[in-house]
């Protein structure tokens, strides 16, 4: 009883902090102050790959990324992928700065899921 209840408990809280923007009426997605990227659809398309990436950092250019929920949502969604080991956002910019751990590392397509997991759309990652 006590472990179900701690799941619950958890998936409560975990689902709450995955919740739209703070300043969207109706848990609708607030675009108002969130950077929306203009990209080629061949940058569009890389985000597609599912070969590992190769560097120890990627930008990520998301659009939808306008308050710091946003940013909360972001930074763990894709914390959760395997070989990240930090997350930056700057939510002026609408970029997202992952670093990787050495070993093995995700693809742009899982970046571009987690991206969209926490509401938003991956439009353009810049290997560094």
């Amino acid at each position: 009883m006590f472990t179900r209840m701690t799941l619950v408990v958890t998936g409560v809280v975990v689902a709450l902090s995955l919740g739209a923007c703070a300043s969207a009426p109706s848990g609708a997605v607030s675009e108002e102050n969130a950077v929306v990227h203009q990209v080629s659809a061949v940058d569009e398309a890389a985000t597609h790959s599912k070969e590992p990436i190769m560097t120890q950092k990627a930008v990520l250019w998301v659009n939808g990324l306008g308050c710091p929920q946003c940013a909360t949502n972001i930074d763990f969604q894709l914390k959760r992928l395997r070989g990240v080991n930090d997350v930056t956002t700057d939510l002026g910019s609408g970029k997202v700065t992952v670093e990787f751990g050495t070993g093995t590392k995700p693809s742009p397509h899982k970046l571009s899921e987690a991206v969209k997991d926490a509401g938003m759309s991956l439009v353009k990652l810049e290997t560094m």
